[in-house]
């Protein structure tokens, strides 16, 4: 009997998950939103309680707040608009010249064949390096962003209402703290309020100084789409891992199709990995530290899967989505030991 209530117990479980995902996949034309503006009440919160401190009133705030979120958010459609014409403009050229490239490696490895193994390889770059297929990847990765801009609108509104919400909701879960004894709700908002603010303020700080400096490296090169590239910067250095190399691909491919040169190419990579390792290799951790406490293995897995349900704005909310479910399940005692699993196991005492 008891091992039947378990079956039933898991099968139970296994159902409420594959509910949830369906959930979140199928609303996520309004849950990310919802989520991203609620990433962005608490991003703003410092600037509302130092607003609140000198007496200004709420209503004040709030337009406020809207002036620099939707001046953001104009800003870097002027980018990307920006960015689409100039790639429209060019395209012809970087697929001959990308054509051009393909029929040099294609030469260049079958002489290297040849000299080694006395036969030519096999090997195409065209089956490797698709011009149309890269384009098709560029423009669904453009498309996700105008999406995310179109989006703004929606986000802007829920900020409207999460900005003066912020004030109230502390209030809101002490009042009913006594009726739920066994878990202090207050302490967990608080937890994850702080944790979420810190990541997202010092890694919001962090990619606007990398995407400037990636502007910058990149205009006096001469490298095309520089603004676009570096607004692409900022937002992959959000992904944990992965950001980074992408964002040192992109500005090279570009470069080696531009100039037609792999030294210059090459270069462009160096210099951008380096300012980038500074970055994000002794700079970010010096200052956020381990603040978040997650695993790695939990980040990339994370990292996948809020990817394939809500394409690379899943991606960049992940690290946030984790931390907040971390913080909950320390909260509950029965929960306590996935939240350890969780963990990076740095701060667990050292035998």
């Amino acid at each position: 009997m008891q091992q039947s209530t378990k079956n039933i117990g898991i099968a139970t479980a296994i159902l409420v998950v594959i509910a949830a995902g369906a959930v979140l996949y199928v609303l996520q034309g309004i849950l990310l939103p919802f989520i991203l503006a609620g990433l962005l009440s608490i991003l703003f919160r410092p600037i509302v309680v130092r607003l609140r401190a000198i007496k200004v009133p709420m209503a004040l705030c709030i337009p406020i707040v809207l002036l620099i979120a939707g001046g953001a958010l104009w800003g870097i459609s002027m980018i990307i608009s920006a960015g689409i014409v100039s790639a429209t403009e060019k395209a012809p050229l970087y697929e001959a010249r990308l054509s051009d490239l393909i029929t040099q490696a294609n030469l260049g490895i079958r002489k290297l064949s040849v000299d080694l193994f006395g036969r030519p390889s096999a090997m195409k770059f065209e089956n490797i390096l698709d011009p149309s297929a890269l384009a098709g990847l560029a423009t669904s990765s453009v498309s996700s962003l105008v999406t995310l801009i179109g989006d703004g609108t929606l986000v802007l509104l829920f900020l409207v209402f999460m900005v003066p919400a912020g004030e109230t909701f502390p209030r809101k879960l002490a009042a009913i703290r006594d009726r739920i004894p066994s878990v202090d709700i207050v302490s967990i908002f608080t937890t994850v309020h702080d944790k979420v603010l810190r990541y997202l303020g010092i890694k919001t700080l962090l990619n606007i100084v990398v995407g400037l400096l990636t502007w910058i490296i990149l205009a006096i090169m001469g490298v095309d789409f520089a603004a676009l590239i570096a607004l692409i910067t900022f937002l992959f250095h959000y992904l944990p891992n992965i950001g980074s190399i992408i964002s040192t691909f992109i500005p090279g491919f570009v470069a080696l199709v531009q100039f037609e040169s792999f030294g210059f190419a090459a270069l462009v990579v160096v210099i951008l990995s380096a300012m980038q390792n500074l970055m994000g290799n002794i700079l970010e951790p010096r200052i956020m530290g381990d603040s978040l406490d997650l695993s790695p293995v939990l980040v990339l897995f994370s990292l996948a899967f809020w990817g394939w349900m809500w394409g690379i704005v899943g991606m960049i909310l992940s690290v946030p989505i984790m931390a907040v479910v971390k913080v909950v399940l320390e909260a509950i005692p029965a929960t306590q030991p996935i939240a350890v699993l969780m963990g990076s196991g740095k701060r667990l005492p050292s035998r």
